[in-house]
């Protein structure tokens, strides 16, 4: 047996998964997301105001979770848009499952007892920023475990307090957020995120520019 690299293959794979789930799509300038509250303010700035494609092995990613929650995502389950304080939220999902109907699906490498002691805390502050917008105190999540192959299904219920505090929060990065658009400077890098989310990121050499790093 012969075996040969095919990039040509490679290049038609990327192009249908792209396609498909509508990768390369960029969000309008100032349009700011419940999903930007929780991540890197820096960077939903730059997404605003520069945006760039993402890599080959983002685009990977992207369309293994998009590929994965379509794929599992339940029969008769909506995605509707709703839109709170001029900040636009989507559900991975509604559908009235027990005495819940909003939830989210996720696909994650890490490992089952550790999703048992706790759930990411970005996971945590975007589902309590759909209860706020929703006006609800429980939330279905599903994570499907890549190893092991494993569903794991659960309700989360939060307190009105709770909720509460996580808005109050969302709305503070949401200033920053504005203040940068309406002043062209974004938010000072570093100061808005999680230290992973720079490993990793496109924008990283215009967060160095700014900071001259």
């Amino acid at each position: 047996m012969i075996r040969t690299l095919n990039p040509e293959l490679d290049g038609l794979v990327m192009k249908h998964l792209t396609e498909k789930f509508n990768l390369l799509h960029h969000r309008p300038a100032g349009e700011f997301h419940l999903s930007s509250a929780v991540y890197c303010i820096t960077r939903a700035f730059w997404e605003s105001t520069a945006p760039c494609d993402p890599t080959d092995e983002e685009l990977m990613l992207f369309a293994l979770g998009y590929g994965l929650q379509d794929v599992i995502t339940p029969t008769g389950a909506t995605a509707p848009t709703f839109t709170k304080d001029n900040i636009i939220y989507r559900p991975d999902f509604v559908l009235k499952v027990g005495d819940t109907e909003l939830g989210e699906i996720k696909t994650s490498r890490m490992g089952l007892k550790t999703l048992e002691a706790s759930i990411p805390h970005t996971w945590e502050c975007y589902i309590k920023g759909g209860c706020y917008i929703r006006e609800q105190l429980t939330y279905n999540l599903s994570v499907l475990l890549i190893i092991p192959s494993k569903i794991r299904s659960e309700t989360l219920t939060f307190t009105p307090e709770e909720i509460a505090d996580n808005w109050d929060r969302i709305l503070e990065r949401k200033m920053v957020y504005d203040i940068a658009i309406r002043d062209n400077t974004p938010p000072a890098p570093g100061s808005y995120c999680y230290e992973w989310e720079c490993k990793s990121c496109r924008y990283k050499i215009l967060c160095e520019s700014v900071s001259g790093k």
